[in-house]
């Protein structure tokens, strides 16, 4: 299952000369702080626009892969694969490719998925009416 991530910008002291910024899916967030300590990761906030497509059935594999299987579980404990499964749920904003049930969606991801789309709506707008706004666009769901 495919979903589009929102990415996040973040800053990684190493020591005082070597500050790193990073932009990463937000689930990847405590498997840094896992590694360099809570103190030492500062998020700066969701990077606008920027998305990723992940598989997330992948997705545990691939930071598994990148992070070191004792960082992953560090974060997220010894059941990281259900557990990175339901963050990148919580942090997805849609299925890439797939339908999307805007009824399912919260607010914010109503207002970022008419924005991905090319809907215009008021970001004051009840959540009813920005599902009638995307449904009145023709727009994919």
């Amino acid at each position: 299952m495919n979903l589009l991530i929102a990415m996040v910008a973040l800053t990684i002291t190493r020591d005082p000369m070597t500050i790193l910024p990073r932009e990463v899916p937000a689930h990847e967030v405590p498997i840094a702080q896992a590694i360099f300590g809570e103190d030492n990761v500062e998020v700066h906030g969701p990077v606008e626009g920027q998305r990723v497509e992940l598989d997330i059935t992948q997705e545990p594999d691939r930071l598994k892969a990148k992070y070191g299987e004792e960082a992953v579980a560090a974060a997220y404990g010894v059941n990281y694969k259900a557990a990175i499964s339901k963050a990148c749920k919580e942090n997805g904003i849609e299925a890439a490719g797939a339908p999307v049930d805007l009824a399912d969606m919260t607010k914010a991801q109503l207002l970022e998925h008419a924005a991905a789309v090319g809907v215009t709506v008021d970001p004051a707008a009840t959540k009813a009416k920005i599902i009638e706004a995307i449904e009145a666009a023709g727009a994919p769901a």
